[in-house]
């Protein structure tokens, strides 16, 4: 036997062998010492291709998927044996990249543990900063590259339920290339991305500390960008619902509810990361009003010895799956992957969406009322009773990418999403007193001992459906060049239908005009909305210098939109559209020393055939400095003017069967209606006093002086079944209004404790057409104070405590949206000076507090992860406040009742990884 040795790194190309022969093959390599029997390995199959790597990595990868395990005696010999099977104890990996020469941290720096084959790789944050878990205990080799620098490469001794620091200092080095390919924005000064805040991949996958995941529910973690409750839309620095754009590797997508964190559009397996962009964002950023967010499909590297794999994923609401792989056709590296999701309300109704879609299919009275003349009331109660309750969705995602050459690839994906909510509804069990006397006659119907119930069905359904291509390639030694086309087709209708009346109890409705208010506020309704995209854009990025560029883009858009709406209270909206726009947009980069940089660009867009061009001019500075002892400091200031051609308006629903509570619709603007504007002023500061320590601040102002809005007046007197298609500018009026506010945000990364603390401040006011006297009013979507917090607190033995935590304060418009929207004095008497419906800034509810807890393990075994979550949402159990309704009495008084989001729940979930 030869002498024992501690071995040499060497490179292993094995496809298919014996085993045996492989690790033979391995030893001599290498040059270390193997003993095993002969019968561990018999009859079994090997296959592994590195690069140059040390000994006991290329002992693993031959090993992986055999249940087969090594030890090494203290001379040095690698002894094979049958694997003991426990609890590996896991440890953790953080640490700083910095430049050599400036001591600055590195953003964007690859960090990569070829070892650690339960670990793919990250980057560095804005901040320089990486992360890494799940580590099996022992020396770990990090190497770490970037761009324009040496690779840095050292062993790292990770500690058993510990965390392990390591801080690289990467030194520079000058590249020579005949091209070269470098993404603008995620190089350069650490500030030039507070503009454009990141979630990456495993947050997105992770959920919240009781939650499943959601990935726009994620976006949430992002300081100035808010779910409202409850069907989580997102709002971006007091902006509407609307006054963002949402992109899926570049192409739009509309309307991907996720009602209250419950349901979601997109897998998180399929996603790269979601990056939210706020007050400021640059002109090659689109048109939009408040900011955007922008979703990127997730690919292995073609290069990836261990890019092939695949992962299941199960909770309470879903089952995905994702298979991913990297192949060579002729000379040219391709990666691929295929995810999807679906529901499984089928086998099991999940108790939070239940819950949900129970409280918010409630019949009100008080609207039920109002739909039919001014002299017909209904008493008593809510006419709700919600019964069945229906969910589903599905998605599928689909990726491909090919390198062409050096800098040179084309990228293929496609998306397909769809979502229902929907609820059988029975009136008849009133929440509040009992509904007057028995023996009632009227409209010819008999009251006798049975209760008054008329079935309904009330369902939305919406899908999104996407595809693109996209090729880049360099043009000169200085010059990259894209060309992107794709199409995005999105469709959602409204349905609601009437059953037949039945009476089987003595407390039903006071009078006839009460049955016949009831059946016409649940008379049978259809609505649909849909908008197809076609896009054509290119791209050419100019490296003018070492910190001067110059980017210029350009596309031509054609969009068809088609709207058909209506409910009780507002007429059958019927409109369609075909539009094109032109856009043309240019930023250039100018670097002012070593410190500060300036960004300036400008956007113009033009509607073919109606002669206007509009011109969007944006800039911003940027400074950052380490500062000696008191850490690193990233400050950035930036504004614009900003307009969107294509606006979402969110038709608020007639309360008879609103399972969701708006109806939205995407309109294409043209003459008369001029594309809203507004001008954004925001500066943000990052601050990293130590390498555990970042602390984010932000602040904002935008003017709103023109913005449009429904004029519900104006719709509720219109015309009813006109029979023409609807001019839009006889429900759509200007508006006018600002927003401001601002945030902090404290986060901490310790051995015994990972955690976060953010503060945000949102001010929005503006008019509503037809409404509160024309004057401005605080807007009814903004949490005027947040304060959040997570944690993470290890365990040991693969165990994590996690904990998320939110209080709103100062909410406004307590009510329900329709009561705004559609009653009117005639509707209320007396009740409506008594309840000021004129005045929704005065209707403030309660503050609203939820704690979520939960335990995460991870588990690995014979080459496949576990990871899993088990929690309760909402602890404490409380009630919080939704909004309030209204409930009229025989004896004409009118009193409030209350609508609470869902109470405490549990949840589970299991992602496996091959």
């Amino acid at each position: 036997m030869a002498q024992p040795s501690t071995g040499d790194p060497a490179a292993l190309g094995i496809q298919d062998a014996p085993l045996e022969q492989a690790l033979e093959q391995m030893a001599t390599a290498t040059g270390i010492s193997l003993v095993y029997d002969a019968s561990l390995v018999s009859g079994r199959r090997a296959s592994c291709v590195t690069d140059t790597s040390p000994p006991e990595a290329l002992l693993r990868c031959l090993l992986a998927g055999h249940p087969v395990d090594y030890v090494r005696t203290s001379r040095g010999t690698y002894v094979l044996r049958s694997p003991v099977r426990r609890p590996p104890r896991v440890g953790r990996l953080a640490g700083i990249v910095r430049d050599g020469e400036a001591g600055r941290p590195l953003p964007d720096a690859h960090v990569r543990l070829p070892d650690a084959r339960e670990f793919r790789g990250t980057v560095t944050d804005s901040t320089g900063r990486f992360h890494v878990s799940g580590l099996l205990p022992g020396p770990h080799t990090v190497v770490i590259s970037h761009l324009g620098y040496r690779r840095h490469e050292a062993t790292v001794y990770v500690p058993p339920n510990d965390t392990a620091r390591h801080e690289a200092v990467l030194a520079s080095s000058p590249i020579a290339a005949d091209s070269l390919f470098i993404d603008a924005d995620r190089y350069g000064l650490p500030s030039a991305r507070r503009e454009a805040d990141r979630v990456p991949a495993a947050p997105l996958r992770a959920g919240g500390a009781a939650e499943v995941p959601d990935v726009l529910g994620a976006a949430g973690s992002v300081l100035g960008v808010t779910a409202s409750a409850p069907y989580a839309d997102l709002h971006i620095q007091g902006g509407p619902p609307g006054g963002h754009t949402l992109r899926l590797d570049g192409m739009p997508v509309r309307n991907p509810a996720s009602a209250g964190r419950l349901l979601g559009a997109f897998s998180p397996l399929a996603l790269e990361g979601l990056t939210a962009r706020k007050a400021g964002f640059g002109a090659l950023r689109g048109n939009a009003l408040s900011g955007t967010l922008e979703l990127t499909h997730d690919l292995p590297a073609p290069s990836d010895p261990g890019g092939q794999y695949g992962t299941v994923r199960a909770d309470s609401r879903s089952l995905g799956a994702r298979l991913q792989g990297s192949a060579t056709l002729g000379d040219t590296p391709v990666s691929a992957m295929v995810a999807g999701r679906t529901s499984v309300w089928d086998v099991y109704q999940d108790a939070g969406l239940h819950d949900l879609i129970d409280r918010w299919s409630t019949l009100d009275p008080m609207l039920a009322a109002a739909q039919v003349s001014a002299d017909t009331s209904l008493a008593g109660g809510s006419l709700g009773a919600r019964t069945q309750p229906s969910a589903g969705f599905y998605d599928l995602h689909g990726a491909l990418r090919f390198d062409l050459g050096p800098a040179t690839r084309l990228d293929l994906s496609a998306y397909h999403g769809r979502s229902t909510l929907g609820a059988d509804l029975v009136l008849g069990q009133p929440i509040g007193t009992d509904l007057g006397q028995t023996g009632e006659e009227g409209d010819g119907f008999s009251l006798d001992s049975s209760p008054f119930k008329l079935p309904t069905r009330d369902e939305q359904d919406w899908s999104n459906t996407v595809a693109q291509a996209r090729y880049q390639a360099p043009v000169s030694g200085r010059t990259t060049a894209t060309l992107q086309a794709g199409v995005s087709h999105y469709r959602g209708t409204a349905a609601s239908e009437v059953g037949e009346v039945q009476f089987t109890s003595p407390s039903s409705l006071r009078s006839g005009a009460g049955v016949a208010a009831a059946r016409q506020a649940a008379h049978g309704q259809e609505g649909t909305s849909a908008v197809t995209d076609v896009l054509l854009e290119g791209e050419v990025d100019v490296a003018l210098g070492p910190r001067w560029g110059l980017v210029w883009s350009g596309g031509l858009t054609h969009q068809r939109s088609r709207v058909r709406i209506g409910n009780a209270f507002a007429p059958q909206l019927q409109h369609r559209a075909h539009t094109s726009r032109l856009t043309t947009a240019a930023e250039m980069t100018i670097g002012l020393g070593a410190h500060v940089q300036l960004d300036g660009g400008l956007r113009l867009t033009s509607r073919p055939g109606q002669g206007t061009v509009f011109v969007e001019p944006r800039g911003a500075l940027r400074y950052d400095r380490s500062i000696g002892g008191l850490g690193t400091v990233g400050l950035s200031v930036r504004g614009g003017l900003y307009r969107q051609f294509t606006t979402q308006f969110d038709l608020i629903r007639d309360g008879a069967t609103a399972v969701v509570p708006t109806t939205r619709m995407w309109l294409p603007l043209t003459d008369p209606l001029t594309p809203p504007r507004t001008y954004h002023l925001a500066a943000d500061l990052t601050w990293a006093p130590a390498p555990r320590w970042q602390i984010d601040v932000e602040g904002y102002r935008k003017w709103q002086p023109h913005l449009l809005a429904i004029d519900y007046p104006a719709l509720r007197g219109a015309p009813t079944a006109p029979a023409a298609p609807t001019d839009p500018s006889r429900f759509i009026a200007p508006s006018y209004g600002f927003a401001h506010g601002g945030g902090l945000e404290v986060a901490y990364e310790g051995t015994s404790l990972t955690g976060s603390l953010r503060y945000a401040y949102s001010r929005a006011e503006r008019t509503f057409p037809g409404r509160f006297g024309g004057r401005q009013v605080l807007v009814p979507w903004t949490d005027p104070h947040r304060l959040a917090f997570t944690a993470e607190v290890p365990l040991g033995a693969g165990l994590a405590l996690e904990a998320t935590g939110e209080g709103v304060w100062g909410r406004r418009w307590g009510y329900r949206r329709a009561y705004y929207a559609y009653l009117t004095p005639d509707d209320l008497g007396a009740a409506w000076d008594e309840r000021q419906l004129d005045r929704p800034e005065t209707h403030r509810l309660p503050p609203r507090y939820t704690l979520d807890a939960g335990v995460r393990f991870s588990r690995s075994w014979a080459g496949v992860g576990i990871e899993g979550r088990i929690g309760v949402a909402n602890v404490l159990g409380r009630r919080n406040v939704a909004d309030w309704g209204l409930e009229p009495h025989p004896d004409g008084s009118v009193s409030r009742w209350t609508r609470s989001l869902p109470g405490r729940r549990a949840t589970v979930s299991v992602r496996i990884r091959y």
